[in-house]
């Protein structure tokens, strides 16, 4: 629904007239085809009303404001990575956010980092690269907000296993309440810098953000502050080829290999040792031998080309590996540590991995990150997931061995892509102790008999993985939400209290996170 000209000439004295936009071309640029995995049927999601493009806390507070008084609801968009930036209906407009791209601040002693909304982790990468410092770059790609990640959805990824993920990282924060008041989190609250996300007095990281994030559905971040982590290798990348068959070599003091085991209790067993014994800089359970191929191919034919000279075929129990280390005394150390592990867990090195373009460009999507572009969206045109979990890396075993029944029986019906094995994916943090993991499944995206079968292999996942007592509360949209919160500690009962509190007038779009109303 178009908003009213009154509201609309408030909001050009607000941003001026070429910052705000209901151009019909325009707000087709913000549609996201809806996948049954969140409830849809790939139909296209509704447009937003208008775009408006604020510049500064200032006027995003403004808005807020005004939507306060005039009843607009509204949505922040950072760099529009997939369809969380929809909106729920046409009466929501789109805050985009990129015109606040600046880097404030680079705190190298202290290792952290201050950013505006649009800044992407390439470009925070690039910076603390020249200073030796690195930071976490999310699966879902360099391209993704900095910002978005640490503030409002989750953030995880193969530097885990040393970086923790995105929630953990978060330091101090600026943010525009849903009611246009700008509430200042941790040091920065205190005129002190930008240091701590915590005190004085008790914290809001949890209502802020708790495990995953509101996903735009408690007002807008317009700065945050974040790690750093130390870099040990050159003050930039030396990257040949061109897109997308970019390459880099492993350098000295680093290594890369995939690891194989002969059963999952033995990788689970490699995975606690590893972690316990810090050497790896990152670490994931390889997404399938269907699909992690995809990160070192650079088009559907060049992998279907590999895949049937055998050249792509990884084993089903395995995990990819860098160890990084600062000197040459380090690196030994850490191979030694490695061999040893392998050899109580008898895993191996394994063959594939050692191939130079793989190992190139694997290497090289471990440090720059560009996995769930490559791997789930260019095979098949369509990604979902079976559950997905944050668990205690023994219990996912057991969801592993269940994931594999559940892939199994759909596989065979010709549901799904069958590559014949399973593509689930996990990283570890807390020393190994805690993972998040995904139940991946590729489907034809313009099947709409495959797209309602998707659904239901969601649904039956979901229920398996309740049954299982796991923590479903990663990736929950709404609806599954309100079904699954009373096994979760009835959490959807407090993400109420605090949307009430929080946003009274619902101004804030709830599509990824929780209406105040009850229903």
């Amino acid at each position: 629904m178009p908003l009213s000209k009154d509201v609309y000439r408030e909001l050009e004295d607000v941003l001026g007239p070429e910052n705000i936009s209901e151009d019909p071309a325009i707000l087709v640029g913000y549609q996201y085809p809806v996948p049954p995995v969140f409830g849809g049927d790939n139909a296209w999601s509704p447009r937003p009303s208008a775009v408006a493009l604020p510049g500064s806390t200032k006027e995003v507070q403004a808005i807020m404001k005004l939507s306060n008084r005039r009843g607009i609801k509204s949505r922040a968009f950072g760099t529009g990575y997939v369809l969380y930036n929809r909106v729920e209906n046409e009466d929501v407009m789109i805050l985009d956010l990129r015109r606040m791209n600046r880097i404030l601040d680079i705190d190298e002693k202290n290792m952290f980092i201050v950013v505006e909304p649009y800044v992407s982790f390439a470009q925070v990468q690039a910076e603390a690269h020249k200073r030796g410092l690195n930071c976490l770059i999310i699966s879902a790609g360099a391209q993704a907000s900095f910002l978005a990640s640490h503030t409002s959805a989750h953030g995880h990824a193969s530097q885990s296993i040393s970086q923790s993920y995105s929630g953990r990282n978060l330091l101090a924060v600026e943010w525009v309440l849903p009611t246009g008041e700008i509430l200042k989190m941790g040091s920065c609250g205190s005129g002190t810098g930008w240091f701590s996300g915590d005190g004085p007095g008790p914290s809001l990281r949890g209502i802020m953000r708790g495990a995953g994030g509101a996903y735009g559905g408690l007002g807008v971040f317009t700065k945050c502050a974040a790690h750093l982590h130390p870099w040990p290798g050159a003050p930039e990348m030396e990257i040949t080829g061109i897109s997308p068959e970019y390459e880099a070599e492993v350098p000295p003091f680093f290594e890369y290999h995939v690891l194989d085991f002969p059963d999952w209790n033995k990788f689970g067993e490699a995975i606690y040792k590893i972690s316990k014994a810090g050497i790896a800089y990152a670490m994931h359970k390889t997404a399938g031998p269907g699909t992690h191929p995809a990160y070192v191919t650079t088009s559907n034919d060049e992998y279907w080309a590999k895949w049937q000279k055998g050249e792509l075929r990884l084993p089903r129990i395995s995990l990819s590996l860098v160890l990084a280390a600062h000197s040459k005394h380090g690196h030994e150390y850490q191979v030694k540590v490695l061999n040893k592990i392998l050899e109580e867990t008898q895993g191996r090195i394994t063959p594939v991995g050692e191939e130079p373009t793989w190992k190139k460009r694997d290497y090289l999507h471990f440090i720059k990150i560009c996995h769930i572009p490559r791997q789930p969206f260019r095979l098949c045109g369509g990604m979902a997931e079976t559950f997905s979990s944050m668990e205690t890396t023994d219990h996912i075993s057991d969801l592993l061995a269940a994931d594999e029944k559940l892939i199994d029986k759909y596989m065979k019906a010709k549901a799904i892509m069958d590559d014949g094995t399973i593509n689930n994916w996990m990283v570890t943090y807390e020393d190994g102790h805690y993972a998040h993991y995904e139940g991946g499944i590729l489907w034809n995206a313009q099947d709409q008999e495959a797209a309602k079968i998707v659904g239901g292999i969601y649904n039956e996942g979901e229920e398996i993985a309740k049954r299982m007592g796991a923590n479903l509360a990663a990736f929950i949209p709404p609806g599954p939400l309100l079904k699954h919160g009373p096994a979760i500690s009835n959490y959807h009962i407090w993400m109420r209290r605090i949307k009430k509190a929080f946003d009274p007038n619902e101004v804030s779009d709830n599509t990824y996170y929780i209406s105040a109303k009850e229903s």
